[in-house]
This record gives C-alpha cells, sequence and structure tokens, in this order.
C-alpha cells in the first residue's frame, strides 16, 4: 500500500496491453474467422492468441503498430489450432491458409470501407429490425425461436429478415458507390 509520500502509479501494470488488445480484438476476431469459420472456435483461438500477445508483450517494439503485430500471433495461433483439428476434413492446408492471408491482407481497404458502410446503414433502421438481425446473426437465435418469442409466424420473419438485408444490401451499394466517385 502506498504511503502518503509515495506516488501513486498512473496506470496498473498490463494497461498498455489491455488497452491495446481492447482497441484491436473486433479486427483479430474478423481476421481469425478468416480462416475459422465458427465463432465459437475462432473466439477460442482468439483467446490463445490474447495468451500469446500478453506473454509475448515485453518483446513488443511500441514504435511498431500493434494490429500487424498481433495479426502475425494470431496467424500462428490459427495454425497451431489447425494442427490439432489435423484429423477434420475440413481444414485447410497450410499453403491454402497463407493464400488466403495474403489476398486478405490486400483486400483489407476494401473490407474496411465496407465494415464502416455496414455500420452506418444498420444505424439507419428501426430498433425492431436491427434487434431483429442482432438475435438472428450475433445471437445466432433460429428464425423458428424468434418467432415463438413475438408470436409472428416463421414465414413472416423470414420475409421481414429478406427485406432487412436487401434494404442493407442495396445501402451499403450506395454508400461505397459514393465513396468510390
Amino acid at each position: 500500500m502506498p504511503t502518503l509520500t509515495e506516488p501513486l502509479p498512473l496506470a496498473a501494470p498490463g494497461s498498455d496491453f489491455a488497452q491495446l488488445l481492447v482497441r484491436h480484438d473486433r479486427a483479430l476476431l474478423r481476421y481469425i474467422m478468416t480462416f475459422i469459420p465458427r465463432r465459437d472456435d475462432a473466439e477460442e483461438v482468439l483467446q490463445r492468441a490474447a495468451t500469446v500477445l500478453w506473454e509475448k508483450f515485453e518483446e513488443y517494439d511500441r514504435s511498431r503498430d500493434f494490429l500487424p503485430w498481433a495479426l502475425s500471433v494470431a496467424y500462428f495461433e490459427v495454425l497451431n489450432f489447425r494442427k490439432e483439428l489435423a484429423r477434420s476434413r475440413l481444414v485447410f492446408r497450410e499453403d491454402v491458409l497463407h493464400a488466403v492471408a495474403e489476398a486478405r491482407d490486400g483486400l483489407e481497404p476494401q473490407l474496411e470501407a465496407q465494415r464502416t458502410a455496414l455500420g452506418e446503414c444498420l444505424a439507419k433502421l428501426d430498433a425492431d429490425g436491427l434487434t431483429l438481425l442482432r438475435r438472428r446473426y450475433s445471437d445466432s437465435a433460429t428464425v423458428a425461436s424468434l418467432a415463438t418469442e413475438s408470436g409472428r409466424t416463421a414465414k413472416s420473419l423470414y420475409r421481414r429478415l429478406d427485406r432487412l438485408r436487401e434494404l442493407i444490401s442495396q445501402c451499403v451499394e450506395r454508400r461505397l458507390a459514393s465513396d468510390w466517385t
């Protein structure tokens, strides 16, 4: 316990790491999901990568951007995870993963523009539409369970989801077209 004459620490140990990880965790998860489509598996790999990042944080060169360093660590954790699942037929060879990583890196500016446009378009939706989309896609709720909760038919929810997806698609396309002209 510090005495009154001792200065209080400005930041807790590890706070720099925590801030960087929190700032970039969604980007890391999106990157991992490029290789591992099951969200639960991707989140597990993210946790593994975060552990390695923490263990190696003293080696991190703070004069460089954190995200590229973290992405390289995440890539190796994806490879490690893939080795654990090597018996599965759904696992890509390492050279295929490397090609996907290179392709994804080249598409990052376009992907970021699409994410930004999507966020802007989602913000325009009414609360009910946004809640329905989040429940269906973020929470992975089934249409049947949503229909039961809302007292609507599954068919009417499918129609509503189709309309919402079409509205969002058109909005994103308009935003991207206006950005590129």
